[in-house]
């Protein structure tokens, strides 16, 4: 039997379209039996250094405008029979800090159920701050992790270092945003597919993939 599809799903915890992708993840896994590796990152970070960053261009899209913005998140939310909330008034200090908890759960094997609770905690429950204390809080109610061991996680160079590292990587795979997701195929290439509302694509992408290596 063939080994499953691997898909890179790289995403920012402070990025509800990030929140709304990741609740379909286990359906793909379910319809195509591929594997879903999460990667977090600070998605302001990514389009940094992939060159392009929209919200600075001189004319800025429509769909950036906040009023859209919100109508469009709720109606995914909608169409994927989720909950979501309007997050407006969560209070996030530092995006790049959660983005370094959940690369410090990750070192925990906990990656996956913190990344989950962290953004449940933001775009369904709206605890705010989401601030460091609520990332020690998460950890050690979902993973078991206790303050006094995941505080030193986060603050070690080495998490940061991995952080990094993501950001390099979904670049290097042609990722300018988030949620970006990079197939790999069986014969070595990959490709990229960028957004919540390409997720039919990214299905179809990985159909293909399983089905060229069966």
């Amino acid at each position: 039997m063939p080994a499953p599809i691997r898909v890179d799903f790289y995403f920012s915890p402070a990025s509800p379209y990030a929140y709304l992708a990741s609740t379909q993840m286990m359906q793909l896994q379910v319809e195509t039996g591929c594997r879903v590796d999460w990667h977090p990152l600070w998605g302001r970070a990514l389009v940094n250094a992939a060159g392009y960053n929209p919200s600075q261009a001189a004319a800025v899209s429509g769909q950036f405008r906040p009023e859209y913005r919100s109508t469009d998140l709720a109606r995914w939310a909608r169409l994927y029979n989720v909950p979501f909330r309007n997050h407006a008034d969560v209070v996030i200090p530092d995006p790049q800090r959660l983005a370094i908890a959940c690369v410090a759960a990750k070192r925990f094997d906990a990656g996956q159920v913190f990344a989950r609770a962290l953004m449940k905690a933001i775009f369904v429950e709206g605890r705010t701050p989401a601030d460091e204390a609520l990332c020690l809080s998460i950890a050690n109610d979902t993973a078991g992790i206790e303050p006094h061991l995941f505080q030193p996680k986060m603050d070690d160079p080495e998490t940061a270092a991995l952080l990094d590292a993501s950001v390099q990587a979904a670049v290097a795979a042609g990722c300018f945003g988030v949620p970006s997701f990079v197939v790999h195929h069986p014969d070595g290439g990959s490709e990229m597919v960028f957004g919540n509302d390409r997720l039919p694509l990214l299905k179809q992408a990985v159909r293909a993939a399983r089905d060229a290596g069966a």
